[in-house]
């Protein structure tokens, strides 16, 4: 009887340290909603008209931009879906942002390119934390 308590005792135990080990899942990307060019440029463009107080024409003129580079994405994630060239792609993307960027620049008064440039530096470091599982990594 004692055997069965102690050994019942231990097994209560390492039970609650074995479910604390489990991860939490994560609803995978697939289950998000697939977007057409222009909801993704419509949803870019509300939130930099929020985010930035962007007038009625510079909305208009965000949104040409930003359909055109989304657009433009699509087509290289095509094209390089079939290619396998993931440095390929990277550089081509970076082209593109880099395009986006002047072309936005053009657009926006420079307090809110400034905002614009801070809130795109803090959505790339979140990616980067994602992409290393959640762990800040120093640097020495």
């Amino acid at each position: 009887m004692k055997k069965m308590l102690i050994l019942l005792a231990a097994f209560a135990l390492t039970a609650g340290a074995a479910s604390a080990q489990t991860e939490v899942a994560r609803p995978a990307r697939a289950a998000q909603p697939d977007r057409s060019p222009e909801q993704q440029a419509d949803l870019l463009t509300r939130r930099l008209t929020k985010d930035l107080a962007l007038s009625a024409e510079q909305a208009d003129k965000v949104r040409q931009i930003t359909l055109a580079r989304v657009t433009e994405m699509h087509a290289l994630r095509g094209k390089y879906a079939t290619a396998g060239s993931r440095q390929g792609m990277g550089q081509d993307m970076k082209a593109l942002r880099d395009k986006y960027d002047a072309q936005l620049k053009e657009v926006l008064n420079a307090d809110q390119y400034g905002k614009y440039d801070q809130m795109r530096d803090e959505q790339m470091d979140k990616r980067k934390e994602k992409m290393q599982g959640g762990k800040l990594k120093v640097k020495s």
